[in-house]
């Protein structure tokens, strides 16, 4: 009986402190409900890129400080809508349109002697020159996925040296030229690559009509030239200014009632051709 008691009472005693302990770790612990939810721990793009918005109220635009800008909504110009007046500047069209008067001899996006300039996604139209970049100083400019479509002359040039030109639409460009069209130019020294350019300078006529003009020592790969300047006095599909490396490029139907017509210059000095299509 005596056993019995005491075996009662150690079990008691081992009972309280158990519960003296699970009340210390309450204690301890605080109150386990959270006092409300878990804020976001994703930074928005604006934290991780920093960018600067552009809307229809800052055209005409001078950018003159290096960054990221964006397109806010489709924009006219009735000029020259943006000027870049700084390096190391990235243009995000953002799938908007920056369209032109259809008039006059402006620009969708220009720059004079800068570098590296970025300008990509979305449409440039209806100026006289759509991208361009005017010095040969320039250099290591990026157009990446843009349409120029129905600019005055010049859909994208870039006189500058070392530029890519990728996945990109040039049509109907050389509407009211007087002199020489581009669907797409580039200096010495550029990647061109996975672009399109049809129907540029087709209404010229006394014109010298390119749809890709790539200047020496150019990387000239995956791209296709079509029914560029329909009637002008001298039409290239593809022209290439010598050393360059040609792959994977389709070139056909330029210059059908031309005086002079060449899908693509095969044979040019010292370039590398593999696989290309120009009959």
């Amino acid at each position: 009986m005596e056993t019995k008691q005491k075996r009662t009472k150690v079990l008691v005693s081992l009972l309280a402190l158990a519960g003296l302990l699970v009340f210390s770790t309450f204690t301890v612990a605080g109150d386990l409900e959270p006092p409300g939810a878990p804020g976001s721990t994703m930074k928005t793009l604006d934290e991780v890129e920093p960018r600067i918005p552009i809307s229809q109220s800052d055209i005409p635009l001078t950018i003159n400080e290096s960054g990221s800008y964006y397109l806010t909504e489709d924009i006219n110009s009735a000029d020259t809508a943006i000027t870049v007046a700084a390096d190391d500047v990235t243009i995000d069209l953002a799938g908007f349109t920056l369209a032109g008067p259809d008039s006059g001899t402006n620009y969708g996006i220009y720059m004079s002697g800068r570098s590296n300039v970025e300008i990509r996604n979305g449409t440039v139209r209806d100026f006289y020159y759509g991208i361009g970049e005017d010095n040969s100083l320039g250099q290591g400019h990026r157009v990446i996925d843009v349409r120029a479509l129905s600019n005055g002359a010049i859909g994208i040039y870039l006189k500058s040296k070392n530029n890519l030109v990728k996945d990109c639409t040039a049509s109907d460009n050389g509407t009211s030229a007087a002199g020489y069209v581009y669907g797409i130019y580039v200096s010495s020294g550029s990647t061109v690559t996975g672009n399109t350019a049809c129907d540029n300078g087709d209404s010229a006529t006394g014109d010298y009509v390119y749809g890709i003009y790539a200047g020496s020592g150019s990387t000239v790969t995956g791209n296709t030239a079509y029914n560029n300047g329909y009637s002008a006095d001298t039409v290239y599909g593809i022209w290439l200014g010598g050393y360059n490396l040609v792959d994977q490029n389709t070139a056909y139907s330029n210059g059908s009632a031309a005086g002079s017509a060449t899908n693509m210059t095969l044979g040019v000095t010292g370039c590398n051709y593999v696989e290309n299509v120009a009959p």
